[in-house]
Protein backbone atom coordinates (compact mmCIF):
# COMPACT_ATOMS: atom_id res chain seq x y z
CA UNK A 1 0.00 0.00 0.00
CA UNK A 2 1.45 3.37 -0.99
CA UNK A 3 1.75 6.22 1.51
CA UNK A 4 -0.97 8.11 -0.43
CA UNK A 5 -3.39 5.15 -0.22
CA UNK A 6 -2.65 4.70 3.48
CA UNK A 7 -3.52 8.36 4.15
CA UNK A 8 -6.76 8.33 2.14
CA UNK A 9 -7.97 4.98 3.47
CA UNK A 10 -11.05 5.46 5.59
CA UNK A 11 -11.82 9.03 4.48
CA UNK A 12 -15.62 8.93 4.13
CA UNK A 13 -17.20 10.12 0.90
CA UNK A 14 -20.53 11.93 0.86
CA UNK A 15 -22.15 8.66 -0.24
CA UNK A 16 -20.58 6.84 2.74
CA UNK A 17 -21.83 9.54 5.13
CA UNK A 18 -25.37 9.29 3.76
CA UNK A 19 -25.35 5.49 4.17
CA UNK A 20 -24.00 5.74 7.74
CA UNK A 21 -26.63 8.34 8.68
CA UNK A 22 -29.40 6.01 7.49
CA UNK A 23 -28.51 3.64 10.36
CA UNK A 24 -27.75 6.23 13.05
CA UNK A 25 -29.93 7.40 15.94
CA UNK A 26 -30.75 11.16 15.97
CA UNK A 27 -28.04 11.79 18.58
CA UNK A 28 -25.45 9.80 16.62
CA UNK A 29 -26.47 11.53 13.38
CA UNK A 30 -26.02 14.96 14.96
CA UNK A 31 -22.56 14.03 16.25
CA UNK A 32 -21.52 12.53 12.90
CA UNK A 33 -22.78 15.56 10.99
CA UNK A 34 -20.95 17.94 13.32
CA UNK A 35 -17.82 16.02 12.36
CA UNK A 36 -18.60 15.63 8.64
CA UNK A 37 -20.49 18.81 7.72
CA UNK A 38 -18.98 21.31 10.17
CA UNK A 39 -15.44 19.90 10.36
CA UNK A 40 -15.57 19.62 14.15
CA UNK A 41 -12.92 17.78 16.10
CA UNK A 42 -14.42 15.01 18.24
CA UNK A 43 -14.33 17.02 21.48
CA UNK A 44 -15.88 20.02 19.65
CA UNK A 45 -18.75 17.87 18.38
CA UNK A 46 -19.39 16.24 21.74
CA UNK A 47 -19.47 19.59 23.53
CA UNK A 48 -21.93 21.10 21.04
CA UNK A 49 -24.14 23.70 22.69
CA UNK A 50 -27.35 24.88 21.00
CA UNK A 51 -26.47 28.46 21.93
CA UNK A 52 -23.56 28.24 19.47
CA UNK A 53 -26.01 28.49 16.58
CA UNK A 54 -25.68 32.12 15.52
CA UNK A 55 -28.48 31.80 12.99
CA UNK A 56 -30.15 29.12 10.91
CA UNK A 57 -27.12 29.20 8.64
CA UNK A 58 -24.08 29.58 10.91
CA UNK A 59 -22.51 27.66 13.78
CA UNK A 60 -19.83 29.03 16.12
CA UNK A 61 -17.35 26.42 17.26
CA UNK A 62 -15.00 26.85 20.20
CA UNK A 63 -11.74 25.22 19.21
CA UNK A 64 -10.51 23.85 22.52
CA UNK A 65 -7.29 22.72 20.85
CA UNK A 66 -6.52 26.15 19.37
CA UNK A 67 -8.34 28.25 21.99
CA UNK A 68 -10.36 30.41 19.59
CA UNK A 69 -13.75 30.57 17.92
CA UNK A 70 -14.46 29.82 14.29
CA UNK A 71 -17.72 30.11 12.40
CA UNK A 72 -18.85 27.56 9.82
CA UNK A 73 -21.91 27.43 7.58
CA UNK A 74 -24.61 24.88 8.34
CA UNK A 75 -25.63 22.36 5.74
CA UNK A 76 -29.35 21.63 5.50
CA UNK A 77 -28.89 18.14 6.89
CA UNK A 78 -26.83 19.40 9.85
CA UNK A 79 -29.39 22.13 10.62
CA UNK A 80 -32.15 19.50 10.54
CA UNK A 81 -30.18 17.14 12.82
CA UNK A 82 -29.45 19.90 15.33
CA UNK A 83 -33.10 20.93 15.48
CA UNK A 84 -34.34 17.41 16.27
CA UNK A 85 -35.96 17.02 19.73
CA UNK A 86 -33.15 15.32 21.67
CA UNK A 87 -30.79 18.16 20.76
CA UNK A 88 -32.95 21.19 21.51
CA UNK A 89 -32.00 21.05 25.16
CA UNK A 90 -29.07 23.07 26.45
CA UNK A 91 -27.03 19.98 27.24
CA UNK A 92 -23.95 19.13 25.18
CA UNK A 93 -23.76 15.79 23.37
CA UNK A 94 -21.79 14.36 26.29
CA UNK A 95 -24.32 11.57 26.80
CA UNK A 96 -22.38 10.09 23.88
CA UNK A 97 -18.86 9.38 25.26
CA UNK A 98 -16.01 9.42 22.69
CA UNK A 99 -15.29 5.68 22.96
CA UNK A 100 -18.96 4.81 22.59
CA UNK A 101 -19.23 6.99 19.49
CA UNK A 102 -16.18 5.25 17.99
CA UNK A 103 -17.67 1.80 18.69
CA UNK A 104 -21.04 2.87 17.29
CA UNK A 105 -19.34 4.36 14.23
CA UNK A 106 -17.60 1.04 13.58
CA UNK A 107 -20.95 -0.75 13.85
CA UNK A 108 -22.68 1.85 11.64
CA UNK A 109 -20.00 1.45 8.97
CA UNK A 110 -20.44 -2.32 9.04
CA UNK A 111 -24.24 -2.01 8.86
CA UNK A 112 -23.91 0.47 5.98
CA UNK A 113 -21.38 -1.68 4.12
CA UNK A 114 -18.85 1.17 3.96
CA UNK A 115 -15.17 1.13 4.98
CA UNK A 116 -14.54 1.48 8.71
CA UNK A 117 -13.57 5.03 9.62
CA UNK A 118 -12.80 7.10 12.69
CA UNK A 119 -14.39 10.33 13.94
CA UNK A 120 -11.28 12.29 12.95
CA UNK A 121 -11.43 11.05 9.35
CA UNK A 122 -14.67 13.01 8.95
CA UNK A 123 -12.56 16.17 9.33
CA UNK A 124 -10.47 14.98 6.41
CA UNK A 125 -13.68 14.33 4.48
CA UNK A 126 -14.94 17.84 5.28
CA UNK A 127 -11.77 19.50 3.95
CA UNK A 128 -11.66 17.25 0.89
CA UNK A 129 -15.30 17.83 -0.04
CA UNK A 130 -14.85 21.61 0.31
CA UNK A 131 -11.75 21.57 -1.92
CA UNK A 132 -13.41 19.37 -4.54
CA UNK A 133 -16.40 21.75 -4.54
CA UNK A 134 -14.00 24.56 -5.48
CA UNK A 135 -13.86 26.41 -2.16
CA UNK A 136 -10.67 28.49 -2.05
CA UNK A 137 -7.96 26.97 0.13
CA UNK A 138 -7.70 29.99 2.48
CA UNK A 139 -11.44 29.62 3.15
CA UNK A 140 -11.04 25.88 3.83
CA UNK A 141 -8.18 26.79 6.18
CA UNK A 142 -10.40 29.25 8.10
CA UNK A 143 -13.31 26.79 8.29
CA UNK A 144 -10.97 24.12 9.64
CA UNK A 145 -9.58 26.54 12.23
CA UNK A 146 -5.99 26.14 11.05
CA UNK A 147 -3.41 28.91 11.34
CA UNK A 148 -1.14 27.30 8.75
CA UNK A 149 -2.26 26.42 5.22
CA UNK A 150 0.19 23.51 5.17
CA UNK A 151 -1.83 21.88 7.95
CA UNK A 152 -5.01 22.24 5.92
CA UNK A 153 -3.37 20.60 2.90
CA UNK A 154 -2.70 17.48 4.99
CA UNK A 155 -6.49 17.08 5.33
CA UNK A 156 -7.29 17.36 1.63
CA UNK A 157 -7.22 14.08 -0.29
CA UNK A 158 -7.73 14.47 -4.02
CA UNK A 159 -7.96 11.19 -5.88
CA UNK A 160 -7.78 10.38 -9.55
CA UNK A 161 -7.72 13.05 -12.20
CA UNK A 162 -10.62 15.11 -10.81
CA UNK A 163 -8.32 18.00 -9.77
CA UNK A 164 -6.71 18.03 -13.21
CA UNK A 165 -10.09 18.07 -14.95
CA UNK A 166 -11.25 20.87 -12.62
CA UNK A 167 -8.13 22.91 -13.34
CA UNK A 168 -8.55 22.43 -17.09
CA UNK A 169 -12.24 23.44 -16.88
CA UNK A 170 -11.33 26.58 -14.92
CA UNK A 171 -8.69 27.54 -17.48
CA UNK A 172 -11.15 26.90 -20.32
CA UNK A 173 -13.72 29.13 -18.60
CA UNK A 174 -11.13 31.91 -18.23
CA UNK A 175 -10.10 31.59 -21.86
CA UNK A 176 -13.73 31.70 -23.02
CA UNK A 177 -14.33 34.87 -21.02
CA UNK A 178 -11.44 36.75 -22.69
CA UNK A 179 -11.78 38.25 -26.17
CA UNK A 180 -10.19 36.21 -28.94
CA UNK A 181 -6.45 36.78 -29.21
CA UNK A 182 -5.33 38.20 -32.54
CA UNK A 183 -1.62 37.51 -33.02
CA UNK A 184 -1.45 39.87 -36.02
CA UNK A 185 -2.40 42.87 -33.89
CA UNK A 186 0.70 42.42 -31.72
CA UNK A 187 3.19 42.58 -34.60
CA UNK A 188 4.96 45.92 -34.94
Amino acid sequence: MTDRNRRTKGVPTDDHITKILAHATPLEAAAILLLADAGCRLNEALTYDPSSLTSNELLRIWGAKVKRWRTVPLTRRLAAALSSPPLRCSEPLRPLPPRKLQRRLTALCAASNVPITTPHRFRHSYATRLAVAGVALPIVQALMGHTNLATTLIYIHLDGDHPLRSAAAALDALAAARPAHDGAAEQT
